[in-house]
Order: C-alpha cells, then structure tokens, then sequence
C-alpha cells in the first residue's frame, strides 16, 4: 500500500486507482449506511476519491491511509445529508436495495439477503448509530479503531454501541417501530 501511496504522489494515476480498489467494498458500505440512495452514494464515493487524491500529499503516515480516506468520506455524505435535508427531498428506498444488488455480484444470495436485511433493521436507528454498527458488523473494525476512524472517544463508541442494540432489541419485541 505505501507504494501504491508514493507512486500516487508521484503522479502515477494507475496506482491511485489501484489503491482505490482495495478499500473500494468498505468505502461503499460506509457510504450505503450513511445515504440513502444510490446517486448519493455514488457522488460521495466519488467526491471522496476526487478529494483525497487531491489532498493525497497532507497525508502525515502513510499506515492511517484507510482511516484517513474513510474520514473524507463520511464528511462527504454529511455533506450530502445535509444539503437534502435542507431540500426536503424524500428518498426511494426500493430503488437504491435493487441497484445494491447489482454492486455485490461476486458475493452468494445469502449474505446479500442478510446485508440487506442489517441495512434495513437499521433504517430505524440515528445515522451515528447506523454508521458506528456498519463500521462494527460489516467491516470488522474494533471499538478502538472505529474512535479512531470518528475523531471520538472509545467509551463513547461503545455506549452508543450498547444503545443501538438496545434499541434493536426494543424494535425486534415491538415489532417494527422503536416509538410504540
């Protein structure tokens, strides 16, 4: 990777695209639990290939490559949050599951229906809450390396853990909505 790295800076386009297919599966991911369909993600991932190339050279130590790009890109779908909700746009969330579907080819029906069924139980929860167990659940990351990921405390991560388990627990009983 930290060739990858040097021969990007270097100006090798090639290798920044190769350097982007590695993490490319996770970024989505992220970007998927974050938005809530496929134009905004798709313009997330592609701000934050764009930025990150741009911004490649503040990169300090090339072994935080992985949490710094995923940094960009969950600043860039707040971003992309942010200005829809001031729309007031309504998003289609039939069409965004059909589009998933054609991203994950190489993986069995099994774990799509599962990946699928996940992104769905937590609609329900806040877009931290959402973000902090996809980064848990999906992409295998620790407590600590997810605090480190979102700039915030371990303990807190892990609260808010505990809180969002709590509260799918709360919507599995009630069947389907948390405020009942």
């Amino acid at each position: 990777m930290k060739d990858l790295i040097a021969s990007s800076l270097e100006g090798d386009h090639n290798s920044y695209i190769e350097l982007i297919k590695l993490f490319q599966v996770e970024l989505y991911k992220i970007a998927y639990s974050q938005l809530d369909n496929i134009e905004d993600i798709n313009d997330a991932l592609q701000e934050t290939i764009i930025t990150s190339y741009k911004k490649l050279n503040t990169l300090k130590d090339y072994n935080f490559f992985k949490t710094w790009i995923i940094r960009i890109l969950i600043n860039k779908c707040h971003d992309i949050y942010r200005k829809k909700e001031k729309q007031h746009i309504i998003f289609n969330k039939i069409s965004s599951l059909t589009d998933i579907n054609k991203f994950y080819t190489e993986q069995d029906n099994q774990e799509k229906e599962n990946d699928i069924d996940f992104d769905l139980l937590i609609r329900k929860l806040s877009k931290d809450e959402r973000l902090i167990l996809t980064l848990y659940y999906k992409n295998m990351y620790t407590p600590t390396e997810i605090s480190k990921i979102l700039n915030i405390n371990v303990n807190t991560v892990k609260s808010k853990m505990l809180r969002a388990k709590q509260k799918l627990q709360q919507l599995y009983k009630k069947g389907g909505d948390i405020n009942e």
